[in-house]
């Protein structure tokens, strides 16, 4: 033990906060393990009973951090720099907007894109018509407005917060507490209300490790078993488990300059060729029709998809944009403690802009590009992907759109290396996160030693596996957007925190 303690203080490493992490790994993987079906109840029905208490408070609050991020960029705090007036970016603008992009979406940029549309069609809200031309641009438009400028105005404040926490109080820790240590609580970090946020941080954290992987696996599996030709089930699951936890391991250990930097530039170039690819693959004239409906409809319907569910409740709502918004709460302070390591040396407006006006165009070239295929697809007869989510599942159905396309065997190959890629990527933020936030806050800043980052990698790498094995990942996605409420609930504090360091930076 001594030797373990010795150890643990030249990783630098806070026990209390070392406790809590691994105690919290250890007790959702019991949680869901001793009784399965008990606890896929019991957190479905906490997430209802959210949802119907607290589901227009997540729209409010998404409005709230749009426009207070619209205020941030145009005020006079925009120049506002991270590190000081002197300090040096360390990585390149395109390297930086692929780690802040890929560190964001994930995996589930592929998963969803390319046939989220067809949940939509079916029973669209504002008493459109199922199944109408205009279901259709509302199915487009909703995938952008789930996955565009509001979403990522979620990420905004977290990262902005602790952007300003973590530089101006040369912290050698990145915890969800530091970044209200602009309310004026001497050492937030370790007091009683510190550890509880950083708890309900790492349990958001282990969810998210297990829920998004476990996700994905069944589509991962379904894609190489058509490439390969392989035999779907437990053993094809364990292999790709360990696929992507051997590569994210792999990329974690080599560090932030030499892994997840080109791993992120590489996904970006690879996928930039895959949707070109399928642009050029299709009717270009009937995709950008497509492309174009969607976009105007979510434009002209932005502050009605915003307030639905407000003022009445809408099942639409609750079902979609609520989940979508708790989900991204949920993820909120993990990309922000993420992107306040990568961002030293750029201002307040570039991260505002590098999150709202990039983030959402990568997230959109995907859906209006790979989801408009599948659209035109359906519609055109070559496709039956609306018959298929019936048939075969969401899974299946997304392996099936790639396979329809030109190339099949190559785009297919292509389709399952980004998603690993893009799961690898996001992962390692996970890693190198909850790395940081076991670190004591004082001392130099470093990054984490690669033993301990590799550590977290395998560690985050279990309860998936679990999942696969023994229960169901759904109850991981739900156990994150439970974590989602006291998350939500930091918001306005973190906004406070940031205008009062605003105004004291001002003042000096």
């Amino acid at each position: 033990m001594g030797a373990l303690n010795r150890q643990l203080d030249k990783l630098g490493v806070d026990k209390i906060t070392l406790s809590i992490s691994l105690f919290s790994v250890l007790f959702i993987a019991t949680f869901i393990l001793y009784d399965a079906e008990f606890a896929k109840r019991t957190i479905d029905l906490s997430y209802k009973s959210i949802v119907n208490v607290f589901g227009p408070t997540y729209l409010v609050l998404t409005l709230f951090c749009f426009f207070f991020l619209l205020f941030l960029c145009l005020s006079k705090f925009g120049n506002y720099k991270f590190g000081g007036n002197e300090a040096c970016t360390e990585f390149s603008y395109i390297s930086w907007i692929g780690m802040l992009f890929c560190s964001g979406i994930g995996g589930g940029i592929i998963y969803w894109s390319g046939v989220e549309w067809s949940y939509y069609v079916g029973n669209p809200p504002f008493g459109i018509d199922p199944y109408s031309s205009e279901s259709f641009s509302l199915a487009t438009a909703y995938g952008l407005f789930h996955w565009g400028i509001s979403a990522w105005s979620i990420y905004g404040i977290p990262a902005i917060a602790l952007s300003i926490a973590f530089y101006k109080y040369n912290l050698n820790s990145l915890r969800l507490s530091s970044s209200l240590s602009g309310l004026g609580i001497s050492n937030i970090e370790s007091t009683l209300f510190g550890r509880f946020i950083d708890l309900i941080f790492i349990l958001a954290t282990v969810g998210a490790a297990g829920g998004t992987i476990g996700s994905y696996i069944p589509m991962l599996s379904s894609g190489f078993s058509e490439i390969f030709s392989l035999n779907k089930g437990l053993y094809l699951d364990i292999l790709v488990i360990c696929l992507c936890v051997g590569l994210f391991g792999y990329s974690v250990y080599k560090g932030l300059d030499k892994g997840i930097k080109n791993l992120s530039n590489f996904n970006l170039i690879l996928a930039l060729v895959f949707l070109l690819i399928i642009m050029f693959s299709t009717d270009i004239i009937g995709l950008l029709q497509t492309s174009v409906s969607g976009l105007l409809f979510s434009i002209t319907h932005f502050w009605d998809m915003s307030t639905l569910g407000i003022s009445e409740e809408s099942e639409f709502a609750e079902e979609w944009t609520i989940f979508y918004w708790a989900w991204w709460v949920a993820f909120g302070p993990l990309v922000g403690l993420f992107i306040a390591r990568i961002s030293k040396g750029r201002d307040l407006r570039q991260i505002i802009f590098g999150m709202l006006i990039f983030g959402t165009i990568g997230t959109w070239l995907f859906y209006l590009i790979l989801g408009g295929y599948a659209m035109n697809g359906e519609l055109n007869g070559n496709i039956n992907v609306i018959n298929d989510m019936k048939e075969f599942g969401h899974a299946e159905t997304a392996i099936n759109v790639i396979s329809s396309l030109p190339l099949s065997s190559l785009m297919l190959f292509i389709f399952c290396l980004i998603t690993v890629v893009f799961i690898t990527t996001s992962y390692d933020s996970m890693s190198y996160v909850i790395s940081y936030h076991v670190l004591k806050t004082d001392g130099q800043l470093s990054n984490p030693h690669r033993n301990l980052r590799l550590g977290w990698a395998i560690i985050l790498g279990i309860l998936p596996g679990t999942l696969v094995l023994y229960s169901d990942h759904s109850v991981a996605l739900d156990l994150i957007l439970i974590t989602s409420l006291p998350l939500m609930l930091t918001y306005p504090l973190m906004a406070i925190s940031i205008m009062k360091e605003l105004k004291n930076y001002e003042k000096t």
